[in-house]
C-alpha cells in the first residue's frame, strides 16, 4: 500500500524533508541534513515549524547582546575625538615656536593665538578623519553590522513565533 509523501523545506537549513501522510498534526520529524526537529502542522496547508525553540531563544539572546555591544561601540566611535586631540599638541608646538623663533613673551595674545591654532587644527584633523580616514569607515561598518544583527534578530523572533503557534 503506497503512502503519500510530501516534501517540505527545513526551517533551519532549507533542505527537503519527506513527511508521510501518516504523520499527524503535532508529530515530530527530524531533518536528515542538520538534525533540527520540526513539528508537523496540518491545517489548510502542511507546514513544518521548529519543535524546540530553546536554541533559538539562546541565539536571540546572543543576538541582542551583540546588537547592544555594537550600538555601544558606535556611540563611542561617534563621540571619540580621535586625531582631533592632536590639535592640542599643534597649538603647544605653535606657542613654543613663537617663543623660541620670534622671541615672543608669554602673554595673553600668544596664549589666545595658540588656543585658536589648537582648535582650528583639531577641527580640521577631525573633519579629515571623519570624511577621508578610518572614522567614517568604522562608523559605516558598525552601522552595517548593526543592521545585519537586527535583521537576524527579527528572523529569529519570527521563527520563535511560528513555532509557538503549533
Amino acid at each position: 500500500m503506497a503512502e503519500g509523501v510530501q516534501k517540505l523545506r527545513c526551517a533551519h537549513c532549507r533542505s527537503d524533508i519527506s513527511v508521510p501522510e501518516s504523520y499527524h498534526h503535532g508529530d515530530h520529524v527530524k531533518c536528515g541534513s542538520c538534525g533540527m526537529r520540526h513539528k508537523v502542522s496540518r491545517g489548510d496547508v502542511l507546514r513544518l515549524v521548529i519543535a524546540d525553540v530553546g536554541p533559538l531563544r539562546d541565539a536571540l539572546l546572543h543576538n541582542k547582546n551583540l546588537t547592544e555591544r555594537l550600538e555601544a561601540e558606535l556611540r563611542h566611535a561617534r563621540g571619540s575625538f580621535g586625531v582631533g586631540v592632536n590639535g592640542l599638541g599643534i597649538g603647544v608646538i605653535y606657542a613654543i615656536a613663537q617663543i623660541v623663533r620670534d622671541d615672543r613673551t608669554i602673554d595673553t595674545s600668544l596664549a589666545t593665538e595658540a588656543v585658536v591654532v589648537a582648535i582650528l587644527s583639531g577641527l580640521l584633523l577631525e573633519a579629515a578623519n571623519f570624511f577621508f580616514l578610518a572614522k567614517r569607515q568604522r562608523l559605516r561598518r558598525l552601522g552595517e553590522e548593526i543592521d545585519e544583527a537586527r535583521a537576524e534578530g527579527r528572523a529569529l523572533q519570527q521563527k520563535i513565533r511560528e513555532a509557538s503557534r503549533v
